[in-house]
């Protein structure tokens, strides 16, 4: 057990983030002993240590997730505007220790900043859906985020006539029920894109959530929604060129698809955007299951290359593996034509894919330290485990602290290097100081409203991946990972039943004992002939290689 020591840290000033047309952000301070409203544990040797049961490595994290998750599920508040859930037509709020109980119940607490929908709600389909879901069995997230995704796509997609057809809007303008890009900012810099402007990452990141909501619910309309984004992309692809030809011309201005771009008329408001990952990995989704799906001939022709040609990019001298040129994700940012606002999202979320899809890049080994080394070097908080966002907001926030940890804990789950679980978890217990013990996760330290995708769909999927890469951290029964999408799950007393979209691929269960039984398809199953057993100091980790929908695992 870790000698356990309450300890301080420099106490700051009061200072503001301004935001245009007079809306600020305060950053509070911290005083001698607390982070946020809890009491910092320190190690012996210094060390920060989770707020909640410092004493067990891991725990807090998935404490923390069900705070969390059951914020959204049951404490949003409706807005008092609108009748709405607050998550469907603002991108943030202050929670009660700020304005206070009453105001925060009726809904008064809302901030009138441009919205976020589809990258919350793909952050939700992943954090909610896909992971905490599957890792608690509780089914009701899948109502939940389904009315968020509905809501997208009946008051947020664009027209068919449009030349980025079908697919979802990045922002929309607080309080209104109907997205179409932020129009209050358009003169400062196109903060939140401007009438009908869209961001085509997002029509990534959303299309994957699509695709993968689709296969949890077998709902067609989301497959088709996923279609309508990869379609779009595959129109729209830019072949930029580059190559890693010993000579010849670098070109940095221009990317596979823009960051912003007029979905009516095709104008490009800012040509670059580094951001090509999602892109990619719907389009890998679409691809691995063309034939259960029935993806059209001419689509796999399309869809393969746009995705080569959005590769090819990513690790030539024109793309930013190369350049490191790491820009453009935030809808909240002015347009950005000096490429001079680096963020930790791309490259880190870059870092994952190519953990997950090991031998894609031939140079993994070198490229994956290399990104991690760089987010902790330019984004790292002096005298903290924490990691700023981005240079135009140059901040610590809990959910970009807990991306860091949860790709260190990926790396170490490959490679072995104990460097990177040892990062992780200072990182992890630093960004659990955020959630406050009534679900509300605030931005950061010195950030202390909350953002509906710092505080919720860009943080506990980060915790989720990294408990998944370092089991010992678990201390339940639960399933960590399944390379297919788990359609129903049920935790009882003595058994885990669980049914997936494929057929065939790995899961891996987190469990107190040896199971007694395993059983795919109603058959028996041996093990060391389609699961094994790695134990741990209590309990293991059992992974099974399945070869049907059915799994039920007797403890």
């Amino acid at each position: 057990m870790r000698k356990l020591l309450f300890v301080g840290i420099l106490t700051v000033s009061f200072w503001l983030v301004f935001r245009p047309q007079g809306m600020a952000q305060i950053v509070v301070p911290s005083n001698a002993e607390n982070y946020g409203m809890h009491k910092i544990i320190k190690d012996g040797s210094g060390k920060i240590l989770a707020w909640h049961a410092p004493q067990v490595p891991g725990a807090a994290y998935a404490h923390v997730s069900k705070l969390a998750a059951e914020f959204i599920k049951s404490g949003t508040p409706l807005d008092s505007a609108t009748g709405l859930k607050s998550y469907l037509v603002t991108c943030c709020f202050s929670g009660p220790h700020l304005v206070g109980q009453k105001k925060f119940s009726e809904g008064r607490a809302n901030e009138g900043w441009m919205h976020n929908p589809a990258m919350t709600y793909a952050g939700m389909v992943q954090s909610l859906v896909l992971d905490y879901r599957v890792f608690s069995g509780d089914e009701a997230y899948v109502k939940v985020v389904k009315e968020m995704l509905d809501y997208q796509l009946d008051n947020g997609t664009t027209p068919a006539n449009f030349m980025y057809a079908k697919v979802p809007y990045a922002s929309s303008d607080p309080f209104e029920k109907t997205y179409n890009g932020a129009t209050r900012w358009e003169n400062d810099g196109m903060r939140g894109d401007g009438l009908h402007g869209i961001e085509p990452d997002k029509i990534g990141e959303l299309g994957y959530a699509y695709l993968k909501f689709y296969q949890v619910t077998n709902d067609e309309k989301y497959l088709k929604a996923a279609f309508d984004c990869a379609d779009a992309l595959a129109k729209n692809v830019r072949a930029v060129g580059g190559n890693l030809e010993n000579f010849g011309e670098v070109n940095t201005k221009k990317s596979p698809w823009p960051f912003r771009v007029n979905a009516r008329t095709g104008f490009v408001q800012d040509e670059y955007c580094a951001n090509v990952i999602e892109p990619i990995r719907l389009f890998d989704e679409l691809l691995r299951t063309s034939k259960k799906i029935n993806v059209s001939a001419n689509q796999i022709k399309e869809y393969q290359k746009a995705r080569k040609i959005a590769w090819d990019w990513l690790f030539s001298r024109n793309g930013p593996m190369y350049t490191y040129i790491w820009t453009n994700y935030f809808e909240d940012i002015p347009n950005d034509p000096d490429r001079s606002n680096r963020n930790q999202v791309s490259p880190m979320e870059t870092a994952r894919y190519l953990i997950k899809n090991p031998g894609l890049d031939p140079n993994m080994n070198r490229n994956v330290p290399a990104l991690l080394h760089y987010v902790e070097s330019v984004f790292g908080t002096y005298g903290q485990d924490a990691i700023k966002e981005q240079t135009f907001c140059y901040v610590p926030m809990g959910s970009h602290t807990a991306r860091f940890a949860s790709v260190c804990a990926l790396w170490y789950a490959y490679s072995g290097d104990v460097n990177y679980k040892e990062k992780a978890f200072r990182y992890f217990n630093n960004a659990t100081y955020i959630t406050d013990t009534n679900g509300v996760v605030r931005v950061g330290n010195t950030w202390p409203s909350s953002w509906f995708s710092d505080g919720y769909s860009d943080y506990i999927k980060h915790f989720m991946d990294g408990m998944a890469a370092v089991p010992e951290w678990v201390h339940q029964d639960a399933v960590l990972r399944s390379t297919s999408s788990v359609q129903k799950i049920d935790y009882q007393a003595n058994k885990i039943s669980l049914q997936t979209y494929d057929d065939t691929g790995n899961i891996w269960f987190r469990l107190m004992k040896k199971p007694t039984k395993v059983q795919v398809s109603g058959k028996i199953v041996k093990e060391n002939q389609g699961w094994n057993w790695q134990p741990l100091d209590k309990g293991g980790v059992l992974k099974l290689t399945q070869s049907g929908h059915q799994i039920e695992v007797t403890k």
